[in-house]
């Protein structure tokens, strides 16, 4: 949770850094920087956390006392605090954001381009879709594997195989510093976490939407607050770095060497047979 709440802070950015310069003693306003990878020069994070009544992390959070905002919440079933959390994310209007972004509490946000990844996806496809990421767990053992949790999924009554290598690039476009990124309609819209921008937000008060049913509680606030309301599109596979977090409570792990693997080289031998 720590690791969660110092990667949304430490995308807070100013116009300007400063030096502390021991020669003079004084402090000097730094040069700014020379980066093409983004048009945001200034950055505000308003975090807040929701907790129910006195179950949760304080040693954790009181390490951040006056960087966030904790709501503390009397909730007969703790299984609603998600729901409440994204609502409240949704619904409040005492400050708007340019970008409103939700995380369950074990992800890790390692980009320091993530927002600005965000708003140039917004802007580009005009506020009609919502874009996530690729959730990771690290393989510690075969590191510098990495896990991507959220694969396709696939109706119960469908037969048919899914893979990952059957997506459809439905969209594409050059970022800020010049990289061209494809995107597809997600088989798995789930990552943990949703990022609406103010226009897409204010949709939703206007429609006054309900959350999708998604799974269960924890996975309906994640997912099922922007399911069925906005297309929901994640980087393709092939470039599934463009925008990804990490899973800091790996949970997925254990299915390593439990399921059976399934190599480029074992999928071109089977449909040759």
């Amino acid at each position: 949770m720590a690791r969660c709440l110092s990667g949304v802070l430490a995308l807070n950015r100013q116009p300007q850094d400063l030096i502390l310069n021991h020669a003079q003693q004084a402090i000097e306003v730094a040069p700014a920087l020379d980066d093409s990878t983004t048009r945001l020069k200034g950055m505000k994070i308003d975090l807040h956390v929701f907790v129910n009544g006195e179950y949760y992390l304080k040693d954790v959070v009181e390490q951040f006392t006056g960087r966030l905002t904790v709501h503390a919440l009397a909730l007969d079933d703790p299984r609603s605090l998600p729901l409440a959390a994204a609502q409240w994310l949704v619904h409040q209007n005492k400050q708007v954001a340019d970008l409103s972004l939700y995380l369950e509490d074990d992800l890790v946000i390692q980009d320091p381009r993530y927002v600005d990844k965000q708003i140039w996806f917004t802007q580009r496809t005009e506020h009609q879709f919502v874009l996530m990421p690729h959730r990771q767990e690290y393989c510690v053992a075969d590191a510098p594997i990495r896990l991507c949790v959220d694969g396709p999924t696939k109706p119960t009554e469908q037969q048919q195989p899914v893979w990952s290598d059957q997506e459809k690039e439905v969209a594409r476009g050059s970022f800020w510093d010049g990289r061209s990124v494809g995107f597809a309609v997600a088989s798995n819209p789930h990552s943990g976490s949703f990022c609406l921008s103010a226009a897409q937000r204010k949709m939703l008060v206007e429609r006054q939407a309900q959350p999708t049913e998604f799974v269960g509680p924890l996975e309906t606030a994640a997912t099922g607050t922007v399911l069925n309301h906005f297309p929901v599109l994640k980087p393709i596979w092939r470039e599934r770095d463009f925008l990804c977090l990490e899973h800091g409570h790996p949970s997925f792990l254990s299915q390593l060497g439990a399921l059976p693997l399934r190599s480029a080289s074992t999928a071109s031998a089977k449909e040759k047979g």
